[in-house]
């Protein structure tokens, strides 16, 4: 059920994967949800990683695995040197034109770098992304390290929910400076998850989820957006998604999520 397509984007010829469950007609429309890579790993690899196309069959929605630009995606401060934010718009154009996808519920999630994508879409692509899942990794669109999501201006508040492990050496927990990419350093999980609290208007504390407790969430933000993150305990840097259960709580997410 996957196949390979291309399109020409600001110059490039780029190429993305698209996965249909069984139970795909095109008699409904149905949710579509992008999965980015990590830096340096191939969407063909990287698909392979999650269990997106699992629940994908499970309960019918497409999924979509971008290539990046030199396995890379312009998040801000990091990484790629493309307009990954157009080349997201026309794959959605593209897909649409051939599957019957319903435009209100369209998501995006990733892990590392591609977890930078999805905040990056958040940021600049609200009125087509319903809601995000960043994996790995914290929002970096500003200009300077401090304020790190600098420049960040949802169209409207956009429902985020982010997961981040305590063992991570790449991007911290805690925030600090990586090895991974000179000079960037990366806000806490609870500064960035502050952050878009401030972002989305919320107002009170967060409080645990009953269902799932190491997810805290504000959920008395403007228009019923929800920010909300996931700690895994000894969680390494994209190395959860077979002992946490990440695309499940994501997915949980999604459902209760579409454009206005």
């Amino acid at each position: 059920n996957d196949t390979t397509e291309t399109l020409e984007v600001g110059g490039l010829t780029r190429t993305f994967i698209v996965h249909v469950p069984p139970s795909y007609t095109g008699a409904t429309p149905v949710p579509l949800v992008f999965d980015f890579h990590p830096l340096d790993v191939a969407a063909a690899v990287w698909k392979g990683v999650t269990n997106w196309a699992a629940t994908a069959d499970a309960q019918g929605f497409i999924v979509v695995w971008p290539q990046g630009y030199m396995n890379a995606w312009n998040v801000g401060r990091c990484c790629g040197k493309a307009d990954d934010v157009a080349f997201t718009r026309a794959m959605i154009t593209q897909v649409s034109g051939e599957k019957s996808i319903d435009p209100k519920r369209i998501y995006a999630t990733g892990c590392s770098n591609g977890g930078g994508m999805s905040y990056k879409l958040a940021c600049d692509a609200a009125d087509v992304i319903a809601a995000v899942a960043p994996v790995n990794f914290d929002c970096i669109t500003g200009a300077t390290n401090n304020p790190s999501c600098g420049s960040c201006n949802p169209s409207r508040p956009i429902s985020e929910c982010q997961f981040m492990g305590t063992a991570d050496m790449d991007v911290a927990y805690g925030g600090g400076p990586t090895s991974v990419v000179a000079g960037l350093d990366f806000p806490s999980a609870k500064a960035n998850f502050a952050t878009w609290a401030g972002i989305d208007g919320c107002t009170g504390s967060p409080h645990a989820e009953s269902s799932q407790p190491s997810c805290d969430t504000y959920d008395t933000c403007k228009a019923e957006a929800g920010v909300t993150l996931c700690t895994i305990q000894n969680g390494t840097h994209c190395g959860s998604y077979g002992t946490y259960p990440i695309v499940q709580i994501a997915w949980k997410a999604f459902q209760s999520e579409s454009l206005p």
